[in-house]
């Protein structure tokens, strides 16, 4: 299996189902689709082999895998790990365009689940229109690859990484430094050269976007997203996301349900 796989974009793809989907619990898990092409966008770190390929998932990794190719996932813990799936068709004539297989994309991240979620918006309204905005990703996507190769995550890179691995228990800056192998005021001076914030600003940070995350993309409960991103106290909880977004929980997913018009659907794929 190359690292890129080659795509034809002369005409739209025929998109087939996409959302938020859960994986993990069951430890390694494996898929294979005889007839679709496969997107995913990452939030978190496994290994994924795809063939004779390894790939070295981190939030913000986005993969292409090419109809018939088994997907073979190593999750390190037994526990529910997020991704967002777009299962699609593509024409299997003309020109070819080359899009790695793997990207890691971690700084644009944000920006593709919101496209992808208006994608899925979009799809359940007008599934022409949704094409036509997810054919476009492709073109964006396969523009990215032609970049050359991407050097492995830097420092702050490998740190952010394993922080939202471990999100949902107590961590310290000892413990991350120990994982990075250097000194705790070195991941400091890492996490304040990339963030401009300290270290234990940006834990604090980290479990609060995740919490933003699954209130606007899942139904999980609030107390249990809570629990997800390592706050038990759901009144601190409640005062740390008002004190960040302006509103509470509630009113937060309130606030986007209401955009919407529909409820979120979730989707294992």
């Amino acid at each position: 299996m190359p690292e890129t796989v080659e795509i034809t974009l002369e005409s739209r793809p025929e998109l087939v189902n996409l959302g938020l989907a859960e994986h993990g619990l069951h430890g390694s898990e494996a898929y294979a689709l005889p007839r679709l092409w496969a997107l995913h966008l990452y939030f978190y770190t496994v290994e994924l082999e795809v063939g004779a390929t390894t790939c070295s998932i981190v939030p913000g990794t986005l993969t292409l895998i090419p109809p018939g190719q088994r997907m073979l996932y190593h999750y390190p813990a037994h526990r529910r790990h997020r991704h967002f799936f777009v299962l699609f068709r593509l024409p299997k004539k003309g020109p070819k365009v080359a899009v790695p297989l793997c990207q890691h994309l971690p700084e644009a991240r944000d920006e593709i689940l919101d496209r992808l979620e208006h994608l899925r918006e979009v799809h359940q309204r007008n599934r022409s229109h949704a094409e036509i905005l997810f054919w476009a990703l492709l073109w964006d996507l396969a523009e990215a690859g032609r970049s050359a190769r991407q050097p492995p995550p830097p420092l702050a890179g490998v740190i952010d990484a394993w922080i939202d691995e471990r999100l949902p228990g107590p961590l310290t800056v000892a413990e991350i430094a120990r994982h990075a192998g250097c000194s705790a005021r070195h991941v400091n001076r890492t996490i304040k050269a990339a963030h401009g914030v300290t270290a234990v600003q940006w834990l604090r940070k980290r479990r609060l976007q995740q919490a933003y995350t699954l209130l606007i993309h899942s139904t999980m409960p609030i107390r249990r997203i809570a629990r997800e991103c390592g706050i038990e106290d759901l009144h601190r909880f409640n005062k740390l996301m008002r004190a960040e977004y302006g509103q509470s929980p509630r009113a937060l997913r309130e606030r986007r349900q209401e955009r919407e018009g529909t409820p979120w659907v979730s989707d294992r794929i």
